[in-house]
């Protein structure tokens, strides 16, 4: 083996001695968290689990990523320089060095140490501690050549490791030690993760939000006690910037748990009916949603602005509907919980269920502060505050990503629609570590509204485009209006003057166009529903994002005209009755929508640059394989896009 040589002079040399101390240090940690596994001190244990959880993130390996072809820079994070090395090298000692001293240990950090199957008095443990943890005070990071080669220092190591498996923490000290032992144990990971390159910093926060809700189903009590933990260290934190890491994290753990926790069963005062709300003609969105004034919510005589977003029951295998009615209400019970803002989800309210309207449920949900409240109000009608519709509407519609491209042309500024793409593309791997898929990503389902002025009332000529929303939890498919021109000049009967301003077009026309599914979920929708199918979805966005045209936009409307196309067909020609001669069509349709895609996403590297591109191509392109791979994709994917800068 390569004798040790001066810092400088051995490339890899100290990662590499690094990985040697590393066992010492997850054995520590172990020591640690066993001794506060007593249910009396939880709220310590908690926070101990925690600490050594950001500790195992760092200690995770590079991922490997073989989703997709590629570039290896976009796809993998950097690896961490000699400088860096010899930096975390030094928190490590200083770490174990602090661990082998008993005296400080029971004085300044509440902890007893002992050595259960030899007995010892403190001095004698002390000396003990001192011989096999002397190679310590001779290991810094500018001086590294004591050791002949890696082999003997590898010997020394593994002599103090099995010293370790023979002692044990016991928990002697009260609230103030134990404070300043994790407030020790925050400052080392702060400072290990301190020299890592930016990129893989940011690969290492989204991987401590899948560690953090990993083990939601097997092991709901460690999910909860690590949601408690971080919720405590977001409230008792200064600095802003960890206050919001540690919110994000308690929030994820608590969706985590609604997920696996979520049944149909739900309460009473959650249900609505449509006498409980105003569904005025100006409140009207699309087929699918509107907005609604809920009465006497949150109490008696007050209203709130909410969304409605209707969901079209249909007939399961009992021969009823109770089937889509009880996913409708799963879906209710995941939203209505506490989630980070990261996710884009809408909070949900409750839901519509009326006997006059038995194939539908409404999805109620809960809208921006500054959007719901704050309604300027008209004497009262019938015991009821009301106000007019029209008002309303005009200052707080929404506005959906799809209409913001189709009407306006002149495309945002490059930075706010990179922005926007980093938030979609975190948010889907946030949902895919909680377990959660949406299936239903597409432009019309982003919402943005009004932006707040300082009185926090809405300014209906500003979108807010920093607070996108993923709404479209409901199964209908996206409808674009299209027209087309008359064969032959209409004339009127007598030589009279046509009463059409446009005699020559017909009505506009709705057709459905399905470019933003996944071709494997569109050649088979009943097989189980694929996360990748979601970052495909995504893709898709990005795409139009990047470009800032609709996918119909980019195939110069071939898309549209294909739709329209096949419904017409489909309409007047019996074949296409014919299950075989429909499954043909739609897949010459899947490929040429793939011809349209990979055309449009040729020009994105002159638009947006090469990183974002590449981005947006790998989500295009992602391939299907287990959970595990697709986190890790997904995690990677969005580190090197937040890199992006204009």
């Amino acid at each position: 083996m390569a004798p040790l040589q001066p810092a400088g002079q051995s490339p890899g040399l100290i990662s590499n001695a690094n990985r040697l101390i590393l066992p010492l240090i997850r054995e520590s940690f172990d020591l640690l968290v066993d001794a506060f596994a007593d249910q009396n001190l939880r709220f310590y244990f908690g926070r101990i689990e925690l600490q050594r959880t950001i500790f195992q993130t760092w200690d995770h390996p590079d991922p490997l990523i073989e989703q997709a072809d590629g570039p290896a820079d976009i796809l993998a994070p950097p690896l961490s320089g000699e400088q860096a090395s010899r930096g975390q090298r030094q928190q490590l000692i200083l770490f174990l060095r602090t661990l082998s001293d008993p005296a400080k240990l029971k004085v300044k950090y509440g902890l007893r140490v002992e050595r259960p199957e030899v007995l010892q008095r403190l001095d004698e443990l002390s000396i003990d501690m001192k011989y096999v943890t002397e190679y310590l005070y001779d290991v810094d990071s500018r001086h590294f050549t004591w050791f002949q080669d890696l082999a003997s220092f590898q010997v020394i190591l593994d002599r103090h490791l099995k010293f370790l498996k023979t002692t044990r923490f016991v928990v002697s000290g009260g609230d103030v030690e134990l404070t300043e032992l994790i407030l020790w144990l925050e400052d080392f990971n702060r400072h290990l993760l301190v020299h890592e390159p930016r990129q893989k910093r940011d690969v290492l926060r989204r991987d401590l939000f899948e560690r953090v809700a990993r083990d939601a189903a097997k092991d709901p009590d460690r999910t909860k006690r690590l949601e408690e933990a971080a919720a405590y260290e977001a409230k008792s934190s200064i600095d802003g910037m960890v206050k919001a890491q540690y919110d994000d994290l308690s929030k994820l753990a608590n969706f985590s748990l609604a997920i696996h926790a979520a049944n149909p069963a739900m309460s009473r005062r959650k249900i609505f009916t449509h006498a409980d709300l105003s569904y005025d003609t100006p409140y009207y969105i699309n087929k699918n949603s509107t907005l609604a004034r809920l009465f006497d919510y949150p109490t008696k005589y007050q209203s709130r602005l909410v969304l409605v977003e209707w969901i079209t029951l249909t007939i399961g295998q009992s021969g009823t509907t109770l089937e889509s009615s009880d996913v409708a209400k799963v879906t209710w019970f995941i939203l209505h919980a506490e989630r980070p803002e990261k996710l884009l989800l809408p909070a949900t309210i409750g839901l519509i269920i009326d006997e006059s309207d038995p194939w539908r449920l409404g999805m109620v949900y809960q809208l921006p502060p500054h959007i719901r409240g704050n309604l300027p109000t008209k004497p009262a009608t019938g015991g009821r505050v009301v106000r007019s519709s029209k008002t309303i509407a005009a200052e707080r519609m929404p506005t959906t990503l799809r209409q913001l491209m189709v009407k306006q042309p002149k495309a945002l500024a490059l930075e706010v629609r990179i922005q926007i793409a980093k938030k979609l593309l975190d948010a889907v791997y946030l949902m895919h570590t909680a377990r959660f898929t949406h299936r239903n990503i597409r432009p019309d389902n982003i919402l943005f509204f009004p932006a707040a002025n300082e009185n926090n009332e809405p300014v209906p000529s500003t979108v807010d485009l920093a607070n996108p929303l993923i709404f479209g939890f409901h199964d209908a498919p996206l409808e674009i209006q299209i027209s087309t021109e008359l064969p032959t000049p209409y004339a009127q009967p007598g030589g009279l003057k046509p009463i059409l301003k446009n005699p020559n077009r017909k009505p506009p026309r709705d057709v459905v166009i399905d470019c933003y599914t996944h071709p494997h979920r569109r050649r088979d929708p009943r097989a189980p529903y694929r996360r990748h199918y979601d970052l495909y979805s995504v893709g898709c966005v990005l795409l139009e994002l990047g470009l800032w045209e609709t996918l119909d936009q980019a195939s110069g409307r071939d898309i549209a005209l294909r739709a329209s196309n096949a419904a017409a067909a489909a309409a007047g020609d019996p074949l296409l009755v014919d299950r075989r001669a429909a499954a043909q069509v739609e897949r010459e349709d899947i490929r040429k929508d793939a011809e349209v895609l990979e055309k449009a996403a040729a020009r994105l590297d002159a638009v947006t640059g090469r990183i974002y591109a590449e981005v947006t191509r790998a989500c295009l392109y992602v391939k299907e394989s287990p959970l595990r791979d697709v986190l890790e994709y997904e995690k990677c994917l969005a580190a090197a896009l937040a890199q992006v800068t204009v």
